[in-house]
């Protein structure tokens, strides 16, 4: 655009300059006044002229400020697409719906062209109220695709904790291409030189260090296909804790509050009754079994009383009857007084 209004600038002066000698050739045949005319009329058009080349020079400036700008806007946006860029995101939640929100992370990460690459499960043990379970999981997560299912997780659950941290790795990554390609240019020349080389001692040096340079290459490509995987797939690390009750939403007032307590004390009391209930017939079978011992151990101890009362009432008849034994005669007083007498008679 620049060239062509420079080009008509120059025409349209030296269409001036060869004007002006043309009017003077004409003025010595015709007169001052057929001289004064065309020096007239040359201005004229040399001053219209001017005007349109300004008028053409700004608007060519404004045009090529515009395309600059437009040029410039290109290459950021550019270069902000060929940035290479590793986001991760920490997210701990909480739900008592733990099973279903582990069940749909799974299945939206691999709609979403994701998948998880670590999945570690905690069940917990049984407490007075209910089972506390928890989950840490590692997925990954298409990079344009992050944010919508970041937002999914979020609407499910209650967030306790989210970061996110974005690594640029460009500098890093656009380094190892460079050294990459080199590496290729040395390989290729060292190819070329063993197709030249006629002593083994040169073939062997060249093999030795198309080796290396292969080595190399090989742990180039092995950091950029790294780099590619972690670019590509964003990292969401997941720390899912069950609660008993999730109620969403702001901070309640002070009766919303009251009436969560109280609904919560009752939610106890009908728990504690319900396990009571529950652990009282898990408990049966050694109940039972308690019964049985403590039976026993009664009626053991009712028959070591009732022998021990036999042998007192029986040690208690035997001394209140004196002693006599069978056949052996009465020794009262008027049996003494007839054994005296027989033996006087």
């Amino acid at each position: 655009m620049k060239k062509q209004i420079a080009v008509k600038l120059m025409t349209v002066v030296l269409a001036a300059f060869l004007t002006v000698p043309a009017a003077g050739c004409g003025a010595s045949s015709g007169g001052a006044v057929t001289e004064n005319a065309a020096a007239d009329s040359a201005a004229a058009e040399a001053s219209e002229a001017g005007g349109v080349i300004y008028e053409n020079a700004s608007a060519a400036m404004e045009e090529a400020q515009e395309d600059g700008g437009k040029a410039l806007d290109g290459q950021t946006e550019a270069a902000d697409e060929n940035r290479k860029l590793i986001k991760t995101v920490d997210m701990s939640v909480e739900t008592d719906q733990f099973d279903n929100l582990l069940a749909h992370v799974t299945q939206r990460a691999q709609e979403l062209g994701g998948y998880i690459e670590r999945s570690d499960v905690y069940n917990g043990s049984y407490s007075s109220d209910y089972r506390s379970r928890s989950a840490s999981l590692t997925v990954r997560i298409p990079s344009d695709r992050l944010d919508g299912f970041v937002t999914e997780v979020s609407q499910q659950s209650n967030v306790t904790n989210k970061s996110e941290y974005v690594e640029d790795v460009t500098l890093q990554y656009v380094d190892l291409e460079s050294h990459k390609k080199a590496l290729y240019a040395e390989q290729e020349s060292l190819l070329a030189m063993l197709e030249q080389a006629e002593s083994i001692e040169d073939i062997l040096a060249i093999n030795s260090q198309l080796t290396d340079v292969r080595y190399q290459i090989e742990s180039m490509e092995s950091q950029l296909r790294t780099y590619d995987n972690r670019i590509d797939y964003s990292t969401l690390y997941l720390d899912v804790e069950e609660i008993e009750h999730y109620v969403p939403g702001e901070k309640p007032g002070a009766g919303e509050r009251i009436r969560e307590g109280f609904v919560k004390n009752l939610r106890r009391v009908g728990d504690g009754v319900s396990n009571f209930f529950i652990e009282l017939i898990i408990a049966l079978p050694l109940l039972a079994l308690a019964a049985v011992v403590i039976g026993a151990c009664i009626g053991i101890v009712f028959l070591f009383i009732r022998a021990g009362e036999k042998r007192t009432a029986a040690r208690k008849a035997k001394e209140g009857t004196g002693g006599n034994r069978p056949g052996n005669r009465p020794c009262g007083p008027e049996d003494r007084k007839k054994e005296n007498g027989e033996h006087h008679g």
